[in-house]
């Protein structure tokens, strides 16, 4: 199983609407079994699928009780189709990750990386949705991570984060030997942003050619339920581009995972910008 962070320490950037959105097309594209972890308080990758239930188990689960059984926390995102699923979220995550850092005896950034370890076997990508800044929770997703994306809006301030996710990313090296890349993916893209496009492109930071362009269809897809751009505007320019985005994320891995894709009978994926 692959695991994916989305990180960025700025919100607004997108990182719920990739991580939606790019689960779905792995799913629904290229027939992966995908598992989401909504690892963020606002849950809103739980809302989107209409999953949010304070009555029935969430990822608090597994920050708040070593050895939690993983599969009863696992909901499928569509009843017909058990390629997509997801750990949920609600604010009780907010209580559980409190209680963790006050717990001395227990190990406080493996939690999540033990319980996907149970689990391993049974998907071939895990996407972990992250809030912005640094919990404990945002360390459990990178400890655990084979790649970490950033989705980035192009102003000054998300440039400026940059160098401190970078350096937090360092510092967790040691903890995480299977972590292979840090990767920026540039969100909401228009053209009067070519110039910042240009000074990441040319910093020191790895970034995909993908831009992902505005849309106003990203926002309207959010009152939609459980599909993302690919049922609720398939043809809208974000749609599109996520597409080449995961096109091109799937280029980029090892050689091992990169032969079990078929591009050719995937005709709905465009080429890599």
């Amino acid at each position: 199983m692959r695991i994916i962070s989305l990180i960025n320490l700025k919100g607004g950037v997108a990182k719920t609407t990739t991580t939606i959105n790019m689960a779905v097309i792995l799913s629904k594209i290229y027939g992966k079994r995908v598992l989401i972890v909504d690892n963020d308080v606002q849950a809103n990758v739980t809302k989107h699928f209409e999953l949010h239930n304070y009555d029935c188990p969430s990822v608090e689960d597994i920050y708040r009780q070593e050895n939690t059984d993983i599969n009863r926390i696992i909901k499928p995102c569509y009843p017909e189709n058990a390629k997509l699923d997801l750990i949920p979220a609600n604010m009780n995550l907010d209580d559980a990750l409190t209680n963790l850092l006050k717990d001395s005896y227990r190990e406080q950034i493996t939690p999540l990386k033990n319980a996907l370890k149970k689990v391993e076997n049974e998907y071939d990508f895990c996407l972990i949705d992250n809030p912005p800044g640094v919990g404990i929770n945002i360390l459990n997703a990178l400890v655990c991570s084979h790649d970490i994306i950033v989705p980035i809006k192009l102003d000054k301030n998300s440039l400026d984060g940059m160098q401190d996710l970078y350096e937090i990313v360092e510092d967790l090296i040691s903890y995480n030997p299977n972590l292979d890349t840090m990767k920026c993916l540039i969100t909401m893209y228009k053209k009067n942003m070519y110039a910042a496009d240009t000074v990441l492109r040319n910093s020191q930071y790895d970034v995909f050619n993908t831009r992902i362009r505005y849309s106003e269809k990203v926002d309207m897809s959010t009152f939609s339920q459980g599909g993302g751009l690919l049922t609720f505007s398939p043809r809208s320019a974000a749609c599109v581009d996520y597409k080449i985005f995961v096109k091109e994320y799937i280029e980029s891995l090892p050689a091992s995972i990169r032969k079990e894709f078929s591009y050719a009978k995937n005709k709905n994926v465009g080429k890599t910008k």
